[in-house]
C-alpha cells in the first residue's frame, strides 16, 4: 500500500471535487475526470449506480478508500431529465 496523502490532497482540491463536496451541479465530464484521476493515481474506489425507480431517485455513490479504516463516500443525485450526451449537469 503506497502513501496517497499527496495525491488525495491534489484531487480533493480540484474544482470537480469542490463542486461534488459542496453539492453544486456536477457535470458528467467532471465526474468522469474524478474517476480518471483516481485510476491514474491508483487510489482505490468503488462507483455504484442506481438507475432509480418509483421509490428512489437516480443516483450514484462514489466511495474512496483512504486506508483500511477510512472511506470517503459521496452520493450524487441526478436531476430528472438529465442526459449523458448533452453535457447537462447531474
Amino acid at each position: 500500500m503506497h502513501d496517497i496523502s499527496k495525491e488525495l490532497s491534489t484531487i480533493l482540491a480540484s474544482e470537480a471535487f469542490t463542486n461534488l463536496a459542496n453539492s453544486k451541479n456536477l457535470k458528467i465530464v467532471e465526474f468522469d475526470a474524478i474517476i480518471a484521476l483516481l485510476i491514474k493515481l491508483k487510489i482505490p474506489f468503488d462507483v455504484e449506480f442506481d438507475p432509480g425507480n418509483r421509490r428512489s431517485a437516480e443516483s450514484a455513490e462514489l466511495s474512496i478508500f483512504i486506508n483500511p479504516t477510512t472511506t470517503l463516500n459521496f452520493v450524487i443525485s441526478f436531476q430528472a431529465g438529465s442526459s449523458l450526451f448533452t453535457g447537462t449537469t447531474v
